[in-house]
Formats: structure tokens, sequence, C-alpha cells
């Protein structure tokens, strides 16, 4: 995901009267263990997909963990931006996200040509996908259609990046615009038991619980960093992990718990790690285009009968650990270096506009598809 799922406000530390949040998206705050996490779940989902299934639920449980980071992290600039500022969060959020995500599915479209029989069904994945609706009308065929899938549902994890656009496109409607509403904690109380409570939706509880941890932030400061908050959220993390993986509570609503209090546990300010921001800007590209890695080493190893061997497992993490760091550098860091030498205010409206339309169509013809 976010980085599916990137940590605004941690390009480098400095004085907060520098900037404002829209301007460099940065305060004086950085969370080291947060980028810790991020390269954590990514290799989480990378080992999951490579064949080693500790849990059902484990590259799922990794995404919700995501989500709820990107909940809080999002939340929090868009509780401190104006209406004004909108322009600026949409187009750095494209150029965030946009651009890695539509190289990876190029990566996976020119595989894809190479190796499938095209089908009208195969357009149609393609086609949720680059309208970042295939969290809507891609995963649920996922049971029924993989084999009409390109390379057989290995963009399937793309369903997370989807959510996460949706999340960037109408937060602002939700948080900035409304202010009094948008920023109650009995507005996002309401929101994330909808979201927690429709099957739907859920997968948008981790990101709503987020947005309300970022809100009550917003009212009472840094709760989560008082030796007695730190004792309850461990506790809680450890006992929603438990209820979630034994099935005592049900995951929907497990998970995103889980995942809102591992978030306030490691909330924690320090000092700035140029390694650390490193590996979680690797995160982001190694998230998106793991499978690459997977392809390639279980490729070799089923020569010898060992695709699925845990040192063919491992090497997949570590390839793809390296390709995400070539791509990181050639990519993701130069768009981050480089996109505020390229925003105008007209730029980031019509990216926005594009966003809204880009779904828009996605839902249309999802749903013309499916009737």
């Amino acid at each position: 995901m976010s980085k599916h799922l990137e940590q605004f406000a941690t390009l480098k530390p400095g004085p907060r009267w520098l900037a404002s949040p829209m301007t460099s998206e940065m305060t004086s705050q950085y969370y080291p263990a947060f980028d810790a996490l991020r390269i954590v779940l990514a290799s989480v989902v990378a080992i999951g997909h490579s064949g080693m299934q500790v849990w059902a639920h484990t590259g799922d449980f990794a995404v919700q963990v995501f989500f709820a980071l990107s909940g809080w992290l999002i939340g929090g600039i868009l509780l401190r931006s104006k209406t004004a500022d909108l322009s600026r969060f949409y187009f750095n959020r494209a150029a965030r996200i946009w651009i890695p995500y539509f190289v990876a599915i190029s990566i996976l479209i020119t595989v894809s040509l190479l190796k499938d029989h095209i089908t009208p069904k195969w357009f149609e994945f393609i086609f949720y996908d680059a309208t970042f609706v295939y969290n809507f009308f891609g995963s649920p065929q996922l049971a029924t259609a993989t084999s009409l899938m390109p390379l057989a549902g290995t963009g399937n994890h793309f369903w997370s990046i989807c959510a996460e656009e949706q999340f960037y496109l109408f937060a602002p409607f939700l948080i900035t615009i409304p202010v009094f509403v948008g920023r109650s904690i009995w507005f996002w109380s309401l929101i994330c038991a909808i979201a927690l409570a429709c099957p739907w939706w859920g997968f948008f509880g981790s990101i709503s619980l987020g947005v309300l941890a970022a809100v009550v932030r917003s009212k009472i400061g840094d709760w989560q960093s008082r030796k007695t908050a730190m004792a309850v959220l461990a506790l809680a993390a450890s006992c929603a992990c438990v209820a979630t993986y034994v099935e005592f509570a049900p995951y929907r609503i497990g998970a995103p718990i889980a995942a809102i209090s591992i978030v306030l546990l490691l909330g924690q300010k320090g000092e700035h790690s140029r390694v650390l921001t490193f590996l979680g800007g690797v995160s982001f590209p190694m998230y998106l285009n793991h499978w690459i890695a997977t392809f390639a080493i279980n490729g070799i190893f089923s020569k010898f009968g060992l695709q699925r061997s845990f040192y063919s497992q491992m090497l997949c993490v570590i390839l793809a650990l390296l390709i995400a760091s070539v791509l990181y550098i050639c990519i993701d860091r130069v768009i981050k270096t480089n996109r505020d030498r390229y925003f105008t205010n007209s730029k980031g409206t019509a990216v926005a506009v594009c966003g809204f339309a880009l779904v828009a169509i996605g839902v249309i013809g999802g749903l013309l598809v499916t009737q």
C-alpha cells in the first residue's frame, strides 16, 4: 500500500515554521518505527505471495495495518490543512501514488501480453486497475475468474491501492471542507461503525479508525505517547491479534482494531534515520512489484523442484527488496525530489478532476459490465 502509503510528515526534521503542511508536507515530527513498520509489512506480503502462509489472513492483515497508518498520517495532514491547500494535496498524492502505480501496471501488462491469452475479460480487469475500482469489481471475481485475469490474478493486490486512492480523493471532502463536522470525534466514530459493520465497506474500517485516531490526537495531543496509553495499546494490540487469529472476533472487526492499536503504539517521535527513511520508501515499490521476484525465482527453482521451498521463498523476498530499491531510486525518490518544481494550483485541480473522473468511469463501466 500507502508509501501506499507515504509518511507525509517526515521528509526531513526541521522547525514547524519553515513551511505549511501542504508546501512541504512535513513538520518537525518523525516516527522512525513507521518506516521500519512499512518495510516489515511489505516483506510480510511478499513472503505470503511467495507461498509461505503462516495464516490465511497474513497478507491482508499487513494491508490493514498499512491502511490504519495511512488514515492516521493522511488524516493528520488534512486536519492541519485548509481548503486552499487541497490542490497541492491532490497533486502530491497523484505524483506519489499514480506514477509508481501505473509503472507497476505497465510491467504487469507487458509480462501478461507475453504469457496470457488475451480476452475481453482480461481487458475488463485492466480497466478496473486503471480506473481505481478494482477493489469493487475485480477482487470479488478472484474465486471464479482467476484464469482470465492478467497472470492468473497476480495483480490482485492492486485492490488496496484502489481503496487508498478512493480515500485520498474523498477524505478532503469529509475532513477539510465541512470543518465542524469533518473534525468531529462523533462523526468519525459513526464512519468507523458503519465501515466495520458493513462487509462491502470493510476495507475502509482500518483507514477510518486511523482518521478517528488523528482527530482524537488533534483534540488532546500525543496521548499515545503516555506510558499508561502505551501499555493499554500494547495490551489491545495483543488481545485483538490473538482474538482475530483464533477467530474469537470476526476478522473484519478484530483486524482493524489490532491494526490501529499497532500504529498508535509505534507512533512515537524519534530522531530522523536515513536508513529507515530509505527502507520505508522502498516499501511501496516492493509492495507493488514483489511478484516480479516471485516469478523469476520460482521459474528458476522449478527446474529443480524447489519452487516452494524455504530457500526460494527467502530469495523471493531478497530479490523483491533489491528490485524495489532500484525502482525507488529511479522513480519514487526522483518524484519526491522534483514534484514541487512542477506544482501549480491549476495542475492540482486538474489532477483532482482526473481522479474523480477515472473513478466515476470505472464505477459506471463496472456496473454496466456486471449487470
